[in-house]
């Protein structure tokens, strides 16, 4: 069991319609059918959600402030690319000011717009993530310094960068701009 306080995000959004799935069958009074949540130390000292945020956060809309939890070390995870991609989660959620389940209150999305910004950038940074290097990475970076670089199309022809306030920009041909 762990308090809801304690748990680190690595999702920067929510889907509504996850929300309204969870909120169906959530019961805040009958916790035992409630499956532990999953966590992780990407080693900086919190016990960071791997899955199971919407879950967290309808429990903490709830009233819940008390979670079970589990440790995860599944491959996905703890693995070299699973540790790649947390912790470029990670990065985000920081970037962005999101330490706590409450602040996602103000990201959740219809499923489209979920699809777009959250499902296709963990895509493209998987994309990066797993075709570059770091030191290409950090060449790829300086095609635009000011911004920061979070993902790739498959084939690296389009890098994808954000601002400081989570705008989108895609970078294609020596040619930046906003992502619509």
């Amino acid at each position: 069991m762990m308090s809801i306080d304690m748990l680190g995000l690595s999702q920067i959004y929510l889907n509504a319609d996850k929300i309204a799935s969870v909120s169906e069958w959530f019961n805040p009074h009958y916790m035992e059918n409630f499956n532990p949540l999953p966590v992780h130390d990407f080693g900086n000292n919190v016990y960071t959600l791997t899955d199971g945020h919407t879950r967290a956060y309808v429990a903490y809309k709830s009233g819940v402030r008390v979670l079970p939890v589990s440790y995860d070390n599944d491959d996905i995870v703890a693995g070299e690319v699973g540790q790649m991609l947390y912790r470029a989660d990670l990065d985000w959620c920081r970037r962005l000011g999101l330490s706590h389940i409450k602040q996602l209150e103000k990201r959740i999305l219809n499923n489209s717009a979920y699809q777009k910004l959250w499902i296709r950038r963990c895509e493209r940074s998987y994309n990066l993530l797993t075709k570059t290097s770091c030191a290409e990475r950090n060449e790829l970076q300086k095609s635009v310094p000011d911004l920061f670089l979070y993902g790739a199309s498959e084939d690296k022809s389009t890098l994808y960068f954000e601002d400081m306030a989570g705008r989108l920009f895609f970078y294609k041909r020596n040619i930046l701009l906003p992502e619509t």
